[in-house]
């Protein structure tokens, strides 16, 4: 049992106004204190902490001692003292201490910001002291340092590595910028700094030793010591020292311990992509290793599909279908008409479907009495529930205009009353047949413990994938090696440069950035030799300004964070090197300014444009944008497209990064109710207009709102609107709705998740025209970014597909419209496929707009 004088517990408190509390509810458990030592006390919690009696639980803490009232304060980080707030539980008047925050007079609350900052918090609570550890949940401190640690590192690598993706094919050793020259120049400003400093610019001050009295310079000192000390063997004398604290030194040393802390991160950088890169090869041989002569299927997803496919082939749930969408079509209006046949046929050059009609069932089939043909016209409110080749018992109000020198009549319904499907139509047959060999499949399956032996056409599109994921491979070695050479390389140096910073300091030198106006650097070469070559190297990293290595190491010496907002300039560090790394997208002159002052907190509403004039397209980034409706998302993509033929199109995006636990995720409504909070409550889609996707660390995320709905490996972690998940999705667009799972302790999948999604919004074009399956826009690859490609001729029975492959990494990317509803198709080989794959038939997309299941 502790002996601390207190103890520290989550409460909820309802508030009438800011000075009267209602009401306080206690959890049911303090939490554990552990005494580290005397009077120190540590405790350990979670941001968003799950306390089940609570639904809006704050940190509490309070005396076991009622006749105690000194405030608890807040010990800073910067030496702020923050004294916490009373609150008086309004029954039993025990005295409760909370962290003070802002009046929220909308909710009527406090609104405070602990339970979504991780680090450690201290205390003084009287004469004892607390350090409360709050950590991400379900993550260990090892865990959070490594979160820290790959947020610093993307920064650092983002602006120190001034390498498009034309410079990583770059000669031995090259990682971003750093190169040969790179490592011979660190290696020059060591060796001139060792220069120095066997034999450094001094000045002589004169000082007063002890010598021998025969070497004795006298000072006024000196006669007295004679005067009142006799005959001594050392008297006072006269003497100087050297002092190396001098302007020039200062500036070497400033520009010596730049160098270190530059090449210092260099290292740094070389680490995170050894790491990445072996996850990227990890992932690749995880891919490569699924790769087999069969597919195991997901059995749930199967039942799903035959379910709905049992009802769209069974003509009585048809027909109530279509009963009940003509309800809404007429919103309640009168049941009126004649009561007939039709039959509807082809569609004629002039947009009306030919057809015949009868007005008893016994009869034939005929154009409209008095005339030689008919046709009728469905473009108006009831076209959807018409379909060509179709048989229909329907009463109706009809008008006829003649045609064709009165040879032929155009019908036109002005009001439909009842319609019902009638016979057996074609397409009603194959549907039926389709459901057949549908259910055989599934009873085969069920016999192979759900293992699909993969057809000859299947395997042909496997081999595709695997000379992909070799190419890749290959690419990655390279880099790999790269990097190796570059890391073996700067890590001695490294440690030359901090031993040599080292010994200078120990000289009493302190450093100044103020480059002396000194001829020092003119005629001594290795003074000159380290300004030189310190210049030289911000230019070839691009630090030439000043005040960026500055920001870079201010952001870097992060403390207490505030973990959802770090995850936001996570998500954000995450877009850019996925625009700039995957896509080859060029940032602007002077993007690093902007990033790092979004990084400093200095500034909001800052837009980066990134373009890739090979693809023809433009990306305005937008870190919390003001909407029109006056919302404030966390990014906004406003994508400009010029299309083959010159014209111009555009798309916006609205992302929002939401770190959030499984049970916090649970309590906001799971993945379909924040989603919708921010789509259609916050209207973050601006009327629909908007593709609306958050950024989550959940992995259980989708699979809690009853997904997945892809059978894809990445449909487990995320959705990408590909078919229908979220209840309230009209779906009036496809791929409009979503969420990706950005984990950076999942760090081998999170990079493709983000490039998944992002490449989804560049190439993606809806079209349900059906005249061309190639784009409009211009051609590029979402695996590698390359917009190399080349046009493959096929013999596949589908002729009016359209193959294109990828000269740089052999990915191949397939054009195509839904046979049954026209809508556009891309196919980007099995891992970026963003479109769902048939759960049965891997290699066919299940169209995102008519979803049919067959």
């Amino acid at each position: 049992m502790s002996t601390a004088g207190f103890e520290v517990r989550y409460i909820e408190t309802r508030w009438h106004d800011k000075s009267t509390l209602l009401e306080l509810i206690e959890s049911q458990y303090a939490l554990p204190l552990e005494e580290e030592s005397s009077g120190g006390y540590v405790a350990c919690t979670t941001i968003y902490p799950k306390v089940d009696e609570l639904r809006f639980s704050q940190l509490a803490i309070t005396y076991n001692d009622r006749g105690s009232t000194s405030p608890p304060v807040i010990l800073a980080s910067d030496g702020t003292i923050i004294p916490l707030k009373k609150v008086v539980h309004p029954e039993t008047g025990k005295q409760w201490w909370i962290e003070p925050g802002e009046w929220n007079p909308k909710s009527k609350a406090w609104v405070t910001n602990t339970h979504r900052t991780a680090g450690i918090i201290s205390f003084q609570i009287g004469k004892q002291r607390l350090d409360l550890h709050i950590t991400l949940t379900d993550s260990s401190k090892e865990q959070l340092d490594k979160y820290l640690i790959d947020f610093k590192s993307d920064m650092w690598e983002l602006v120190l590595d001034e390498s498009s993706y034309i410079q990583a094919e770059a000669k031995q050793g090259m990682i971003g910028s750093v190169d040969e020259s790179t490592l011979s120049l660190v290696g020059s400003i060591w060796s001139y700094g060792r220069n120095v400093l066997k034999k450094p610019k001094s000045e002589l001050r004169e000082t007063q030793v002890l010598k021998p009295r025969m070497a004795v310079k006298p000072v006024p000192r000196t006669f007295m010591e004679i005067a009142t000390k006799g005959s001594t063997k050392q008297l006072t004398s006269r003497s100087t020292k050297p002092n190396f604290n001098v302007a020039e030194n200062s500036y070497l040393l400033y520009a010596l311990l730049s160098t270190h802390r530059i090449v210092s991160q260099l290292c740094r950088v070389s680490q995170s992509k050894t790491e990445r890169l072996a996850n990227n090869l990890s992932k690749l041989d995880e891919r490569l290793a699924s790769l087999k002569d069969y597919k195991t299927v997901n059995r749930d997803l199967v039942v799903k599909d035959y379910k709905k496919a049992k009802l769209e082939q069974d003509l009585n749930h048809i027909n109530v279908e279509l009963e009940r969408e003509l309800l809404e079509i007429n919103s309640g209006a009168s049941s009126h008409g004649v009561t007939g046949y039709l039959r509807i046929q082809k569609q004629s050059q002039y947009g009306s479907h030919f057809c015949l009609c009868k007005f008893e069932e016994a009869q034939e089939w005929k154009p409209l009495p008095g005339f030689k043909y008919s046709s009728i016209e469905l473009d108006g409110r009831y076209k959807a529930l018409f379909q060509a080749y179709t048989d229909y018992k329907l009463t109706a109000d009809m008008s006829s205009r003649p045609v064709g020198g009165g040879q032929g009549a155009v019908l036109s319904i002005e009001h439909l009353s009842s319609i019902e499907i009638i016979g057996e139509p074609l397409w009603l047959k194959r549907k039926r047949e389709k459901f057949r060999d549908m259910e055989e499949m599934a009873v085969a399956l069920s016999k192979s413990d759900w293992k699909k032996q993969l057809t000859n056409q299947e395997l042909e599109e496997q081999d595709k994938e695997r000379e992909s994921i070799e190419n890749r491979k290959k690419f990655f070695n390279e880099q790999q090696q790269n990097v190796s050479y570059v890391r073996k390389h700067l890590e001695p140096k490294e440690k030359q440069l901090k031993e040599l910073t080292k010994q200078l300091i120990t000289l009493g030198i302190k450093p100044k950035r103020t480059f002396p106006n000194s001829m020092t650097f003119v005629q001594n070469p290795n003074y000159q030799g380290v300004h030189a070559g310190f210049k030289k190297l911000k230019e070839q990293i691009g630090l030439t300004d000043e005040d960026i290595l500055m920001s870079l190491e201010a952001i870097d010496r992060i403390g207490l964070v505030n973990i959802p907002l770090l995850y936001e300039r996570w998500c954000l560090l995450q877009l850019i090197k996925t625009l700039q790394h995957q896509f080859r997208f060029t940032p602007e002159d002077g993007w690093k300014r902007k990033l790092l002052k979004i990084l400093e907190n200095k500034s909001d509403n800052t837009s980066i444009q990134f373009t890739n004039l090979q693809a023809k397209r433009q990306v305005d980034l937008f870190y919390e944008p003001r909407l029109e409706n006056g919302k404030l998302p966390d990014f906004v993509l406003d994508m400009t497209f010029e299309a083959k033929d010159g014209s111009q199109a555009q798309k916006k995006v609205v992302l929002d990064a939401k770190f959030y636990s499984d049970g916090f995720m649970r309590q906001q409504g799971g993945l379909s109710g924040v989603v919708k909070g921010l789509a259609l409550r916050k209207d973050y889609s601006e009327g629909g207009k908007n593709a609306v996707f958050i950024l989550h660390p959940t992995a259980q995320a989708v699979i809690e709102a009853n997904g997945p709905v892809s059978p894809q490996e990445w449909g487990k972690v995320s959705h990408l609107g590909e078919l229908k998940l979220f209840e309230w999705d009209q779906r009036e667009q496809p791929h409009q709705f979503g969420a990706i799972c950005l984990n950076p302790l999942i760090s081998h999948q999170h990079g493709d998740e983000m490039q998944r999604m992002l490449g989804m919004f560049l190439q993606y074009e809806i079209d349900n025209s059906g005249s061309d399956d190639d784009v409009a826009n211009h051609n590029f690859c979402i695996g590698c970014g390359s917009t190399a490609l080349r046009k493959v001729e096929h013999t596949h029975r589908n002729q009016s597909k359209v193959w294109y492959q990828c000269t740089e990494c052999d990915l191949f990317t397939v054009y195509n419209h839904c046979y049954q509803c026209n809508h556009r198709l891309i196919k980007n080989g099995e891992h970026w496929t963003y479109h769902s794959t048939m759960p049965m038939q891997p290699i066919n997309i299940k169209c995102p707009s008519c979803e049919v299941p067959i």
